[in-house]
């Protein structure tokens, strides 16, 4: 490298796009400038998690899209250099020069954009994963004198392949984080991720709905407040406790939270959120606590076709246990059905077979967990 500063810049630009995918096109720039090379690629291959990543610099669009579509899978530079040890920089002279020269690669693709230099490292071979850098030249004193990316590709193989790493491991984290988000996501009741003070790290989308309504419980600078200040403390002092971890025991409790809609009392429960548990890492690194909102007023979740896939209940005797479930008496079910209460009576006998319940408390209890999760 031409000076220290310049290799510095180089290796922070690295890891800054380690934690900034959008960056690696200018780690390129830079490596292309500092090489005195107008063309350069950077390409990233998993097959097995479905990623790949390609960036050039100083080649027209028309080019790319070629090399991805066709040439690249017959680029005998390619094959070269997949053939390396990682780490080690090849120039074109890996290939026989009339090879080269003879392959539709170089006429249809090198040629026409007047390259004649290039050095190539592959600074990344893990399985699958394949992370390959080219930098290349038109000049063709440089044949004759030497480039010098050659020497700056050896040097940079190092740190592109640690950048690289944790690119891929922060890629992975990212999606974990993601599938565990869309799974809470799904659920009807309302789950808060919070620190020991209270303020929220995580709100799950009916959680979201829940806060931004503000009947009882809401969010604020100060973490989670209820609608009397007397609520609130009880509500924080039952985060605290749930959140402690110094002492190794950890605790969490219960309570009702009033609605200034005088609708029913929200049902809170607090618990402890372990750091170690797997997914956990939606929450910052420190004690917290999961607050889990229940409305008792909730709109009831429509669970009928559930009920007939899972138990295989006709059309009828899905809505009979539905109504059930929901509070109804069997003669309100016959009347709204349209039915008499003895046939409304024989689709309950039939619902209570088939879900291998034999009261209707038994039938709540399973419609109730048959509705945690959002339909639609």
């Amino acid at each position: 490298m031409s000076s220290s500063r310049d290799a510095a810049i180089l290796v922070a630009a690295m890891y800054d796009a380690a934690l900034e995918p959008g960056c690696w096109p200018n780690v390129l720039r830079l490596i292309a400038d500092r090489s005195g090379s107008p063309v350069a690629r950077l390409s990233l291959e998993c097959p097995s998690r479905r990623i790949e990543m390609q960036t050039w610099v100083g080649v027209e669009t028309s080019f790319t899209q070629s090399y991805e579509n066709h040439f690249m899978e017959i680029d005998p530079v390619m094959q070269a250099v997949r053939a390396t040890a990682p780490g080690a920089v090849i120039v074109e002279g890996a290939i026989s020069g009339s090879t080269l020269e003879r392959s539709q690669f170089y006429q249809q693709w090198v040629r026409p954009q007047g390259l004649y230099s290039a050095a190539m490292t592959k600074f990344l071979d893990e399985g699958n994963d394949v992370g390959v850098l080219v930098c290349a030249s038109g000049r063709r004193a440089e044949r004759k004198s030497g480039s010098t990316a050659p020497q700056l590709l050896h040097q940079l193989a190092p740190h592109l392949q640690r950048a690289m790493r944790m690119h891929l491991r922060l890629g992975r984290l990212g999606v974990e984080r993601d599938v565990v988000t869309g799974a809470l996501d799904l659920l009807r009741p309302a789950i808060v991720v919070v620190d020991a003070s209270a303020r929220v790290k995580f709100a799950n989308r009916a959680a979201e709905v829940l806060l931004a309504r503000a009947d009882g419980v809401s969010c604020g600078a100060h973490g989670l407040s209820a609608v009397t200040v007397a609520q609130t403390n009880r509500l924080r002092a039952l985060v605290a406790q749930a959140a402690v971890t110094a002492s190794g025991i950890a605790a969490g409790g219960a309570m009702v939270i009033e609605r200034p809609s005088l609708k029913r009392p929200y049902q809170v429960l607090v618990s402890p959120l372990s750091v170690q548990t797997p997914w956990a890492a939606i929450v910052p690194h420190g004690p917290a606590a999961v607050v889990l909102v229940i409305d008792p007023d909730m709109e009831p979740a429509n669970v009928e076709q559930p009920l007939r896939s899972l138990y295989g209940l006709t059309s009828a005797e899905a809505r009979v246990a539905t109504a059930i479930g929901s509070g109804e008496s069997l003669y309100t079910v016959a009347s709204s059905l349209g039915v008499l209460p003895s046939t409304a009576r024989t689709h309950l006998h039939h619902v209570f077979l088939k879900t291998g319940t034999q009261r209707q408390a038994q039938l709540v209890q399973l419609l109730t967990q048959t509705t945690l999760v959002a339909q639609g």
